[in-house]
């Protein structure tokens, strides 16, 4: 979903989310009051048939929606984020710019795309079985930034481009396929004030504004707000808001009829509110644009901290917690953000099981008879951000390379507890986020993959800053913490396990739906297919 969020630390893959520190949390202006929680109803992790029924319930007034039909509300949806930022030479995007080497839009980095840890940024590799536009990889494509990446077979990987209509097309008949609701499209502040990357944003989301009503899935636009701390930035985001309420006509869906809506009116997501860093507006601030956006006739979804409940971690305490909350009860839905912050070994702890059973329970009470407040659960399959990052997971690497995942059952374990606790809606992160390794669409097998072996070894260098470098000779000095060999590193593609079908985490999502809505049962094992 996005730019500093999508950021993975070690600490998903090794368990608890160390690298933040636990603060006191906030209540009115006194940084030690912690307010109570609302308690659950039900012992956490009880698996009897007291603790609730062999079918989920969201509610007697609850239908679960029907194809054909608008969508009227978050609620009992299954939503994934869509980046929609992968670009290539040759699709026709004003980013396909040689000197500046955009043509392989967020395939790309250290200014190359070719095989080698620090020289790529995606993690995994599409599965390009099904799409009718293929884009070769140094093979003629005159950027000079790229080299071949060889297949098993031999033969040289391709790639897709968002920026290409018959791939969105194809991400959304997926979607319609595999029983998934629809998308969040990313829009990134960022990005837009440039006009050759809002120029692939706009494009990208007419194809998705097309292909949402071919496939009758719902749709959305969310804003990531990282790095949007001024008056002037938050203006380029109200304007643009106004500029897709007017060219797609939302507000009354006779353009787009599968446009999502909350309490009446479409809805529009602000990713980044109330995160405890200077990268992102605080409440405080934030609330003026809100208020604005409202005045144009959007429903308001927030995208909050894990920690958003209590504050502090990962969430702004005191005043600014206490403006958060009161944020949130005045707009139509949030998620919270949790890549990052649990893994496989600890989610279903008593710790986080405990945290996200209140946080729901909680929740639920800003909800009136006048004016509902939807809360939706922020789920992911996994996760390895190594090529970008290589020191994500060093300590403790994920030798099936199959990006943390386990085979699915964290990300089913995600559904089964979330939905037992309560959910009342799925946020999938992401639908195609390769770059992190959070993507759920379909990938290469494990076996499948193409080689990220540099053709002449280097050395790849870590400070104690954070940063990473690349030299011919190793490195050494009081700021470098490793300097290794890339072959030594042996960071490779990850993939989809060899005994599953590049498909599996698709269908995982439309079972899990189905779990949600009460048509399965509830399971802890993952369904037989």
């Amino acid at each position: 979903m996005m730019l500093s969020k999508r950021k993975l630390v070690v600490a998903m893959m090794v368990g608890a989310f160390t690298g933040l520190t636990i603060m006191a949390c906030g209540g009115g202006g006194n940084d030690d009051y912690i307010p109570p929680a609302v308690q659950p109803e039900k012992p956490v992790n009880s698996d009897t048939p007291d603790a609730m029924s062999e079918y989920n319930s969201l509610g007697d007034d609850f239908k679960i929606h029907q194809d054909g039909e608008p969508f009227d509300t978050y609620m009992g949806l299954v939503m994934c984020g869509y980046q929609g930022w992968f670009g290539t030479p040759g699709d026709g995007s004003p980013l396909t710019t040689v000197a500046a080497n955009e043509g392989w839009y967020h395939y790309r980095e250290s200014e190359q795309f070719r095989p080698g840890v620090l020289r790529n940024s995606i993690d995994f590799w599409p599965d390009m079985s099904e799409y009718e536009h293929k884009y070769v990889v140094g093979d003629g494509d005159e950027t000079g930034y790229s080299s071949p990446f060889i297949l098993p077979d031999g033969s040289h990987a391709t790639v897709f481009s968002s920026y290409d209509q018959q791939t969105v097309m194809t991400h959304f008949k997926w979607m319609k396929q595999y029983n998934i609701d629809g998308a969040f499209m990313q829009r990134f502040v960022g990005e837009i004030m440039d006009a050759r990357h809002k120029d692939h944003f706009d494009v990208v989301l007419s194809h998705a504004m097309t292909a949402s009503n071919e496939y009758q899935r719902a749709i959305a636009v969310m804003y990531d707000m990282s790095g949007i701390t001024t008056d002037a930035n938050m203006r380029i985001m109200v304007d643009d808001a106004q500029k897709l309420m007017n060219e797609y006509s939302l507000s009354d869906r006779s353009k787009q009829k599968y446009y999502l809506y909350e309490n009446g009116k479409p809805m529009l997501a602000l990713w980044g509110a109330g995160f405890n860093d200077n990268n992102h507006p605080k409440p405080s601030f934030l609330r003026t644009y809100v208020e604005q956006l409202k005045a144009q006739g959007w429903s308001i979804m927030l995208g909050c901290p894990g920690y958003w409940r209590q504050g502090g971690n990962d969430c702004v305490s005191g005043s600014e917690h206490t403006e958060l909350i009161k944020l949130i009860k005045e707009c139509d839905a949030f998620i919270p953000w949790y890549v990052g912050r649990y893994g496989h070994d600890n989610f279903t702890n008593a710790d986080w099981q405990t945290r996200i059973k209140q946080d729901i329970a909680t929740a639920k009470t800003y909800s009136t008879a006048s004016h509902r407040v939807v809360y939706a659960e922020h789920i992911f399959p996994g996760g390895s951000d190594r090529n970008m990052h290589p020191n994500n997971g060093k300590a403790n690497p994920d030798h099936t390379n199959t990006g943390f995942r386990f085979g699915g059952q964290f990300y089913w374990n995600q559904f089964y507890y979330d939905i037992k606790n309560g959910a009342q809606a799925i946020y999938v992160g992401m639908f195609d986020e390769m770059d992190e390794g959070t993507a759920i669409f379909k990938q290469l097998n494990v076996s499948k993959v193409p080689s990220n072996v540099a053709s002449q070894d280097y050395y790849v260098n870590y400070t104690t800053g954070g940063s990473y470098s690349m030299s011919s000779t190793q490195r050494t000095g009081s700021s470098i913490q490793w300097s290794e060999l890339a072959s030594s590193l042996d960071i490779r593609f990850q993939g989809i396990d060899d005994d599953k079908p590049t498909d599996h985490y698709l269908w995982l999502t439309g079972e899990g739906r189905k779990m949600l809505n009460g048509q399965t049962k509830m399971t802890k094992d993952i369904p037989l297919r």
